[in-house]
């Protein structure tokens, strides 16, 4: 399919649209990334089509986007709750989701050609076939390269064929990595399948890096709940004492979307570091939470505070796949709310968020019926700082 197959001239919204879309792959390349492109459609985000006032307009440029889905790659979401049914179909918090294979259409539309990226790229798409036999582990590469600027991907084939050697050592797989591509620790992040391919084992034997938790305790009760913290600075904050609504709790502090990772649990999975203050005077303390971090107890309540902001209901949500039952913690986010109502919060572009795409729904009741409606309806953020 062309430009020619969408019915009419292309309405220039939509032009805009898709430039916006390679602006999203040239500041990180899919070869980088773990996951396809959400790219949220919203006046924030495409202020070309938001701001056309006729209704019947609005719709031939929506069609013309709808017609985007017959090419491999690109997928629209929208919310499926039934409240949201009779509403516009741009007013459902559409998502406009991208895969790797969408990108040469993209380019091509566009006239943005990288010439050195693209270059490698049909290199590899002609390599991986004549050296990778496993039609699966084929796939795989074909569906997610190591891309390695200015190394060919005949070079970057045969180091990854190398990775055997090092199946019997304790590595992690930024060591791995590190090791057999020119000291480049990151390249294999998102390429476990295709080593476990490679290797012919149920799973990559090469773990992450474990998760670096900071734990601070505002309790000397060795059941007390526990309280994640997105962001450092108010981890401190809490840590020291400055917030006195977090006295009682035990608290966690783990960069953005680490806190749910799915081998926080494990006992190599996770790297625990005690603030002094509290736990060299209770070490029952600190050895009750990592049994229940490293154990399968479900029952000691979990909460969690972040910005009030799209990522921060994602991580959320994240969250409660590896704990279940955590809760957005309403003392902080009733007080984040309080600002956003007060006009006290900012624009998604001012904060450089305007990638954020909205979790739909999290599982946790306050966050689904409160603070994610609050956020839609006022379409402004608050950063937990702020307090």
């Amino acid at each position: 399919m062309s430009a020619d197959d969408i019915p009419g001239r292309r309405p220039d919204a939509l032009t805009a649209l898709l430039n916006a879309l390679v602006d999203r792959i040239e500041a990180k390349p899919f070869a980088e990334r773990r996951r396809d492109i959400g790219f949220p459609l919203s006046a924030g985000t495409w202020p070309e089509f938001f701001s056309i006032d006729l209704h019947g307009e609005r719709m031939f440029v929506w069609r013309a986007l709808e017609a985007l889905q017959a090419q491999p790659g690109f997928a629209l979401m929208l919310d499926q709750r039934r409240g949201q049914r009779d509403l516009d179909i741009w007013e459902r918090s559409p998502k406009l989701v991208i895969a790797a294979q969408a990108e040469a259409f993209l380019r091509d539309e566009t006239g943005r050609q990288p010439n050195a990226v693209v270059a490698w790229m049909a290199q590899w798409r002609k390599a991986v076939p004549a050296r990778v036999n496993n039609a699966a582990l084929c796939e795989r590469l074909l569906s997610r390269p190591i891309l390695i600027l200015p190394r060919s991907p005949e070079q970057v084939l045969e180091r990854f064929a190398g990775i055997p050697a090092l199946a019997s050592e304790s590595l992690m797989l930024h060591e791995v990595a590190s090791r057999q591509f020119w000291g480049l620790s990151k390249v294999l992040n998102g390429q476990q399948e295709a080593i476990a391919l490679l290797l012919d084992t149920e799973v990559c034997p090469f773990p992450d890096k474990p998760v670096q938790l900071l734990v601070a305790a505002r309790t000397a009760d060795p059941a007390a709940p526990v309280l994640f913290v997105e962001n450092a600075a108010t981890f401190e904050s809490m840590a020291a004492g400055r917030l006195s609504a977090a006295e009682g709790f035990v608290l966690i502090f783990a960069s953005g979307y680490k806190a749910s990772a799915r081998r926080l649990r494990q006992p190599g999975g996770s790297s625990v570091y005690f603030a002094p203050s509290v736990f060299e005077r209770n070490a029952a303390l600190g050895r009750s939470f990592l049994a229940w971090l490293h154990g399968t107890d479900d029952t000691r309540p979990v909460h969690f505070w972040g910005d009030l902001d799209f990522a921060g209901m994602d991580i959320l949500k994240e969250l409660r796949v590896v704990f279940p039952d955590a809760q957005a913690w309403k003392a902080g986010y009733e007080a984040l709310l309080a600002r956003l109502l007060a006009e006290e919060s900012h624009a998604a572009d001012e904060a450089r968020k305007s990638g954020q795409t909205d979790p739909g729904f999290t599982g946790c009741p306050y966050a689904d019926e409160v603070l994610l409606p609050a956020l839609r309806r006022h379409g402004r953020f608050v950063d937990q700082e702020s307090l």
